[in-house]
Parts: structure tokens; C-alpha cells; sequence
């Protein structure tokens, strides 16, 4: 009497997971979005409360904040509400289109274009007259160590539902 036992691989499952996470890769807009909504709470964080840079550095404090014992970049809210993101197929772009949002990202001077001086109206209410003003930078936009940590556990999630039968 002879037995044997045979064994086969129905490679039919694997094959679509591959495939499902293949499409996944290809088009990670799902992902970037949501690494984008982690980006643009982080950033609305450093506004609103921590006043601190991704890399965990304080900022100086404004001398409107010093002023109206207030939080520096967050007068009237405007910066804060501005920051926004946008997914695409391979990044997230993550900023905002206020005009003075650059200056308080990288810091720098301003000059006056035309006239010799800049004036303008301090939170006290005192009028000053100054060759330029130096802005120190006060980054909020980045990616900070519980961010990067988010980012990581979302990319796991979402590569583990696209294996598991989820939806790219």
C-alpha cells in the first residue's frame, strides 16, 4: 500500500493582497491625508498652546505677547485657522497663505520698500518709527517626535488593512 500526502499553494489570496497593497503604494493619497491632518493639528498646537518648534525649542516670546501677557502668534487666530494641507498621490503639502506666515516660520528682517523707515502701532498703543524690524524664526510647521510617530503607526495601519482586504 502506498500513501503519499500533497500539499499545494493556492497563491490566489496572497496575490490580491499584493496587489491590493501595489495599488495601495501607488497612489498613497488616503495616507497622505491623514499624516497631513496630523501635521496641520500639530502645527494649530504650537499656535494655540505649547508655543514651542517641532524640535521641542521655545520660542521668543513677541513683544505683544510680552505686552498683553498673551501667546506669541496667536492674536487674532488668523494664522492658526489658516493652516491647511493638501494630499496628492506621493506627499502632503502642509502651510498656510497668509502673507506674514513665512516670515514667522523661517524669521528675518523687513525693510521698508520705498521709504526709509517702517511705523507702525505696538499692542500698547505707541507709535514707533524703526529701520527694520527682525522677526526671530518661530517654526510651527514640521514634524515633531510624536508626530513621527503617528505618521509611523498610520503607515502601518493603513499597508496592514490594504494586506487585510481593506480598500487602497
Amino acid at each position: 500500500m502506498v500513501v503519499t500526502l500533497t500539499v499545494s499553494f493556492d497563491d490566489v489570496a496572497p496575490r490580491a493582497a499584493l496587489a491590493r497593497a501595489d495599488a495601495g503604494a501607488r497612489d498613497l493619497t488616503p495616507l497622505m491625508d491623514q499624516i497631513g491632518t496630523v501635521l496641520v493639528n500639530g502645527a494649530v498646537e504650537r499656535i494655540g498652546q505649547t508655543n514651542v518648534a517641532p524640535d521641542g525649542t521655545p520660542w521668543p516670546k513677541s513683544l505683544r505677547a510680552q505686552l498683553e501677557d498673551g501667546v506669541t502668534l496667536h492674536d487674532s487666530g488668523q494664522l492658526m485657522r489658516s493652516i491647511t494641507e493638501e494630499a496628492a498621490p506621493n506627499q502632503v503639502t502642509v502651510g498656510s497663505n497668509m502673507i506674514y506666515a513665512g516670515i514667522h516660520q523661517t524669521g528675518g528682517t523687513i525693510v521698508p520698500r520705498e521709504k526709509g523707515a517702517l511705523t507702525f502701532t505696538l499692542a500698547n498703543g505707541e507709535t514707533v518709527t524703526v529701520g527694520s524690524v527682525t522677526i526671530p524664526a518661530r517654526p510651527y510647521l514640521g514634524i515633531s517626535e510624536g508626530e513621527q510617530a503617528d505618521i509611523e503607526d498610520l503607515s502601518v495601519a493603513y499597508f496592514t488593512g490594504l494586506l487585510d482586504g481593506g480598500a487602497p
